[in-house]
């Protein structure tokens, strides 16, 4: 089955005018790292092997060779090179690709039946294909990235092709892996700029995605493979930015779409050479002036907040706009696999695990909550916290623009799950970001989302789970935040307690 890009459907925005003069050009050879591998390994083991063999006869019969005989010998060593040369030959491709269509030079000449120039009218689909040796949801290896030695002796492709099917017949393919990750990026982006969505499969889809988000770890590639690509909006007046929509006089260029609903949506976008997150929030028409400019000014309030914030474990909020009425926040991007993401892969954590990352977390809660006037986060979820490779979280996203919302709408923007009774009430504190704290502890040692507005207990769950912790959580989400811990500090002070009583919590930094 084949999706549409998310936000691709008829509802939103049309592509932006595009210059039939704006031209994508990529060139590249036509021999892979990998094959380039294989031949050098191949041809220093057949000349060592050469080497041996007559050098071993010349010492035991040194009076028996002219030199003639000896120059023969070595004709095997010159017919190596020879493979050797022809191989690594200059060989390009190049694929050119503009509004009017595409062009391919060099390029599957045969199963092209000699047009290399095709319109995008005549593309009838864009997928991802594998080689038969692997599986379907197997990450590339791009040129210049590192290539272990027995996958160097299989002389394949080591990834997925991008292929192109037509209308009028034939169809072309381009290795991924003949690629560097800007040019397989600058590819797939210049495929979704000018290409029609509704002719991208959904694997086509994820891949593109994999390669901009900078998630091309197998654990992390394979999770994608899972999520849906389905649209992320719901059915209302407002409509998202298209790709390549354009911010601040140029300065932020939309990516692409990671998330839309309600009155809001998420991006990635490229500003000042960077990747960034766009965060863009959207008042209805439909509620009083009043009540905009009151929502209005507790968000800028709030954000220029945020861009006073300096944590190594927190995204940095980079800007603050508004344009044609929106209101938007440029957040730092940290790539990387979320905890919720972790979860759905691999499934509910060791409990060791759980409580470093709890005190992590509860640190950085508590740098927010000390600063003045204390900072709330209002959004602490699994989603909403990035798993490092050196084992540290990272808390990429602020509920500001979801409370921003909320205060002109009246509707409360988030998972309810993680949402404390007090805050969906209109009246969040320091500890309703414990609360959401205690709620995200639950999901990650059971793999399962708490109830909402209830006192979690993990052990109910997973009788393997020691009191301490299951305790620990259902302090954090007790209905009352009277009854809570009165602090990120406090909480804090537990996790010491609880590592002297169980030698099982301990610093996750390093």
């Amino acid at each position: 089955m084949e999706y549409p890009i998310a936000g691709s459907d008829s509802n939103r925005s049309s592509k932006p005018d595009l210059n039939s003069n704006d031209e994508v050009s990529i060139t590249f050879s036509l021999v892979s790292d990998g094959t380039r591998k294989a031949v050098l390994i191949m041809n220093s083991i057949m000349t060592l092997m050469v080497l041996l063999t007559y050098g071993s006869i010349i010492l035991r019969h040194p009076m028996h060779y002219s030199v003639y005989t000896l120059a023969l010998a070595f004709l095997p060593i010159l017919f190596l090179f020879c493979i050797q040369w022809f191989v690594f030959r200059r060989k390009e491709g190049t694929v050119r690709l503009n509004a009017d269509g595409l062009e391919f030079i060099g390029v599957s000449p045969l199963t092209l039946l000699k047009r290399g120039k095709r319109t995008w009218s005549d593309v009838h689909s864009v997928q991802i294909t594998y080689p038969q040796s692997m599986g379907r949801n197997s990450f590339p290896h791009f040129k210049g990235q590192p290539v272990s030695f027995w996958h160097s002796l299989g002389f394949n492709n080591y990834g997925p092709d991008v292929t192109f099917d037509f209308k009028s017949g034939g169809s072309a393919t381009v290795e991924l892996p003949y690629l560097t990750k800007p040019q397989a990026e600058e590819f797939l982006g210049a495929i979704e700029k000018f290409g029609e969505p509704s002719r991208f499969t959904s694997d086509f889809v994820k891949m593109q995605r994999a390669i901009v988000l900078e998630r091309l770890d197998s654990q992390s590639f394979t999770q994608l493979w899972s999520e849906s690509i389905s649209p992320r909006y719901c059915a209302t007046t407002y409509v998202p930015l298209s790709t390549n929509h354009e911010l601040q006089n140029g300065r932020y260029t939309v990516l692409m779409e990671l998330a839309a609903g309600g009155m809001s949506a998420v991006y990635l976008a490229k500003g000042d050479g960077v990747k960034v997150i766009l965060k863009e929030s959207v008042l209805p028409s439909d509620i009083g002036e009043s009540q905009k400019e009151k929502a209005r000014e507790l968000f800028e309030r709030e954000a220029k907040l945020l861009l006073k914030l300096s944590h190594p474990q927190i995204a940095k909020v980079l800007d603050r706009f508004v344009e044609a009425t929106r209101d938007y926040l440029v957040i730092e991007y940290v790539p990387g696999l979320t905890l919720g993401q972790l979860v759905k892969a691999k499934g509910r954590q060791k409990e060791k695990d759980v409580l470093k990352w709890c005190r992590q977390l509860a640190e950085i809660l508590a740098y927010l909550h000390g600063q003045e006037p204390p900072l709330l986060h209002r959004d602490l979820t699994p989603d909403n916290i990035i798993l490092k490779s050196d084992g540290t979280v990272f808390l990429i996203d602020f509920g500001a623009a979801n409370e921003f919302v909320g205060q002109a709408t009246g509707t409360m923007i988030g998972k309810q799950c993680y949402i404390a009774p007090e805050q969906l009430r209109g009246k969040a504190s320091q500890a309703s970001d414990l609360y959401a704290l205690g709620a995200t502890l639950n999901y990650l040692l059971t793999g399962e989302d708490p109830e909402p507005l209830s006192v979690s207990v993990p052990k109910l769950k997973h009788s393997q789970i020691s009191q301490g912790c299951s305790d620990l959580v259902s302090s954090l989400t007790a209905y009352e935040s009277s009854e809570r811990p009165a602090s990120a500090s406090e909480v804090l002070n537990l996790l010491v307690r609880l590592d002297t009583d169980s030698g099982i919590a301990k610093s996750g930094k390093k």
